[in-house]
């Protein structure tokens, strides 16, 4: 925050004949001695000049002092003292506040505020100690009242510093809030009470006002309002304003602090301001320390979201770019796999290609779906699902990784009840997970069991049990947490990533249900149970509609779309050997030509073209013809996929695209076209 700033003669000049007016005005209220008043806002008017302008104005403290004092009471010479005290004591509260509590930005903190009052407590005890005892000591003052005179004159300069040097300070700093109308109104009716408020205290309206009852307290939500609501500008300004009535009324003899004489009932008054103002102050000060932190937690909340969303175009942007040149490769490792005239080694190598390329497309499966469980973002769609038949997939699929270490993989399905409402596919992510966690960690020659079971007719429980490296009991406590494998040895002897597990107990969460480990240490092997509710088969469960052999047979027309070369190249040589009639372009612009030209029974486009996306493609297509669309894509969240489907695409499949999920998705997507025509 940044003070205006004043400097030279003409400041010192203008503060000399602000303070001696002030004096004069608070002199006016002195009834103990003609120059001790318990109302002194000189004091806080020399002690904010200070603060915001700077030591070098204080000669304008001393001549307004000194001229206040010589045509007061006393002589030339009790009144240099008093100036004398009264200038000390101003740089001494502004050294004590720039020293330990900040300077001007004492109030943004509730511990300035503290630290503030106790600097006008302890500074104002040198301006009463100079002109109470040089009054005493030229024969001014009676030593017999010097005790009231000097607290009278210490209580005034310090309800002065308190009330008065907080107005100064706070409004000659630029503030940072800016009103609109709805505030400007609100302060509008805070004024407005805390004056017809005040006024019922201090104005004598109401008649338990003249009886001097503690009515007082009254006025205490108005201030605290203030101070909540607003800053520590309007905090101060309404304690001001609220003062000078409390002043006024208390002289004409209404409200609760009159006394029996003049001077005792402003002292009781000022001594209920200081309290009250800070109170308030610190208040408003922790409303705004509070309402900065709030603003700092938006800032950082914005930065992190902006953050966030970069990470996550970034990821989607990896996971395409990681994705689209895997498709080729897997499709060609397809074609030659097929070659009749291959020898023991060249099928080794391809089966090796086959199971990296594998396990780099369930790295990037595992990321995403990491991110999405972390942002809550999953989305599942709820069938019911045969558990049995879903883990007998899942072993199909790792049985020749599993032969390759010569494990055992033994299945003992024995529930009775073994249908669960579940995402099908990520049910079986689940299965896939833990079976491929336990021949992970399982030495060659080991056994993985594979079970089922009912510990009642609403729970299906199945079991993954291996005999490989066990782990410890602290292991087990952090086995499902993310980028977690147990002992860090395990991570440079086995790799992954570390988030098969998280996510697979995330999923069955996600699903209503749990998944625990058991171990009885280390190289004794492992148990993983998954428990889920399970559900009535769904009517008429099994294989879905299916097109007729001899559609199934027969080649269809297909429209392929693909910009990556590669990958064009490689799924139009497998749909070709399949019997298909393969039309392949790379951009809208040719596909539309094509289409325009023949009629095709498939599209199977990319999403991300040169020209346009395939979202476009389909979109135009859709409007000429009713041709079914498959997506293949590196971008695979929810939303893209949503997108995909809401173009009219039958299937939204991410790269890299194997030839079985193509064509089950083709088989699919004409059987969808048979039924509806």
């Amino acid at each position: 925050m940044q003070s205006r700033r004043f400097s030279g003669l003409p400041a010192i000049g203008i503060l000399t004949a602000v303070y001696f007016i002030a004096g004069k005005l608070g002199l006016m209220l002195a009834s103990l001695h003609a120059s001790a008043s318990p109302v002194w806002p000189a004091a806080g008017i020399a002690l904010g000049a200070l603060l915001v302008l700077g030591y070098r104005v204080w000669p304008a403290i001393f001549v307004g002092a000194f001229l206040v004092n010589l045509t007061t009471a006393g002589n030339v010479a009790t009144s240099l003292a008093i100036a004398s005290g009264n200038t000390l004591e101003a740089l001494c509260g502004a050294w004590l506040v720039n020293r330990f509590a900040a300077g001007t930005t004492v109030f943004d903190r509730p511990q300035g505020v503290f630290k503030f009052a106790l600097a006008a407590v302890f500074s104002t005890i040198i301006g009463p100690a100079f002109g109470v005892t040089s009054l005493a000591l030229a024969g001014f003052a009676d030593w017999t009242n010097y005790g009231a005179i000097w607290l009278t004159w210490w209580l005034g300069d310090t309800t002065g510093d308190l009330l008065i040097a907080p107005l100064i300070i706070l409004w000659s700093i630029a503030s940072r809030r800016h009103w609109n109308t709805k505030e400007a109104v609100e302060v509008g009716i805070l004024l407005l009470l805390l004056v017809v408020l005040s006024e019922a205290v201090f104005g004598g309206w109401l008649t338990i006002s003249a009886r001097n009852y503690p009515i007082a307290f009254i006025c205490g939500p108005i201030v605290i309002w203030t101070a909540f609501r607003f800053t520590q500008r309007e905090t101060s300004t309404g304690i001001f304003i609220l003062s000078a009535i409390a002043i006024w009324g208390t002289l004409h003899g209404f409200g609760p602090f009159v006394r029996e004489t003049e001077n005792q009932s402003l002292l009781a008054l000022q001594s209920w301001t200081a309290v009250l103002t800070i109170t308030a102050m610190a208040l408003s000060a922790g409303m705004a320390e509070r309402r900065g932190a709030e603003e700092a937690l938006l800032q950082q909340k914005a930065i992190v979201e902006a953050a966030d969303r970069t990470k996550d175009h970034f990821l989607a942007m990896l996971s395409h770019e990681l994705r689209t040149p895997l498709t080729p490769v897997i499709s060609t490792l397809e074609t030659l796999e097929t070659e009749p005239t291959q020898t023991e080694d060249s099928k080794a190598a391809l089966a090796m290609i086959h199971r990296n390329i594998e396990l780099e497309t369930q790295l990037i499966d595992d990321l995403l779906d990491f991110t999405r469980i972390a942002k809550d973002k999953l989305q599942l769609r709820f069938t019911p699902v045969d558990a049995h038949l879903a883990i007998s997939n899942v072993v199909e699929i790792c049985r020749a990784e599993a032969d390759l270490r010569r494990l055992r993989v033994h299945l003992n399905l024995r529930a009775n009840t073994r249908h669960v409402a579940a995402d099908a596919a990520k049910f079986q992510q689940i299965i896939w997970n833990l079976l491929k966690n336990a021949i992970k960690f399982t030495p060659e020659a080991g056994e993985i069991a594979i079970s089922s079971s009912n510990p009642s007719p609403e729970v299906l429980t199945i079991s993954v049990r291996d005999t490989g490296v066990g782990m410890e009991s602290e292991v087990m406590q952090r086995i499902f947490d993310p980028f977690e494998q147990g002992n860090r040895s395990f991570e440079r002897r086995f790799g992954g990533l570390g988030l098969g597990l998280a996510i697979s107990k995330s999923l069955a969460q996600a699903h209503g249900g749990s998944l625990t480990a058991q171990s009885e240490g280390r190289d004794r092997g492992s148990t993983f149970v998954l428990s889920m509710q399970t559900t009535s088969p769904a009517e008429g469960l099994g294989s879905p509609a299916r097109a007729s052999d001899e559609t199934s047979r027969q080649g269809l027309r297909i429209l392929l779309v693909d910009d990556h070369q590669d990958t064009c190249a490689a799924l139009e040589k497998l749909l070709v050997r399949r019997g298909h009639l393969v039309a392949a372009t790379h951009n809208v612009r040719s596909a539309m030509e094509a289409a325009a030209r023949n009629r095709f029974d498939l599209l199977i486009s990319d999403i991300a073209l040169p020209d346009g996306s395939g979202i476009d493609l389909m979109t135009q297509l859709q409007a000429i013809s009713k041709m079914p669309g498959i997506a293949i894509s590196g971008f695979g969240n929810n939303r893209d996929i949503e997108k995909s489907l809401e173009a009219g695409f039958c299937e939204h499949l991410i790269k890299p695209v194997k030839l079985e999920k193509l064509e089950a998705a083709m088989e699919r997507a004409v059987a969808a076209e048979t039924v509806s025509t």
